[in-house]
């Protein structure tokens, strides 16, 4: 309770809303702040070794059979991935050349994520998977895997194979 005070404090603050409404008498909006509190933490979705990372925007449903992720490519992503490496993966002569072919393609693209939780998958993209996942790029649990964990935190099973 007191993690969603918190949470929720921080959200009504950031939003330039004051409440003295205990967060008891309204638990699903305390959940959809403490989501929303989650998803602005840095997270990231990536769905191939070929494309940056994206930033996620929105996260609902945490540990629930409707378990969703929604991150978009923003400049900041593009930039970073383009001088940390990826402009070699690309086939790009420069990182300003991998910047202004990737935000062509890709700058504002979403990349979603639904998991169900109790079942332990997810779709990431086009791609579904079930837990416990081949931790590489080949197979693409290595995005599947952190994906899935960011939204569903409480599941007990495997998650990665060893």
């Amino acid at each position: 309770m007191e993690q969603t005070q918190i949470a929720s404090a921080v959200v009504f603050s950031a939003i330039g809303v004051a409440t003295n409404v205990p967060d008891e008498s309204h638990p699903s909006l305390a959940a959809s702040f403490s989501s929303f509190a989650t998803a602005t933490s840095g997270a990231e979705l990536q769905r191939s070794c070929i494309e940056p990372p994206a930033t996620v925007i929105e996260i609902t449903g945490v540990n629930t059979k409707h378990a969703r992720a929604t991150a978009k490519f923003t400049e900041p992503d593009i930039v970073k991935a383009c001088h940390e490496g990826y402009v070699n993966q690309g086939g790009y002569a420069s990182p300003e050349e991998c910047i202004r072919q990737t935000k062509a393609d890709l700058l504002g693209d979403a990349i979603r994520a639904e998991a169900n939780c109790g079942k332990g998958t997810i779709k990431l993209g086009q791609m579904s998977f079930k837990m416990p996942v081949e931790n590489n790029c080949a197979s693409g649990g290595i995005f599947a895997a952190p994906a899935f964990t960011m939204l569903c935190p409480k599941y007990r099973g495997k998650v990665v194979n060893e």
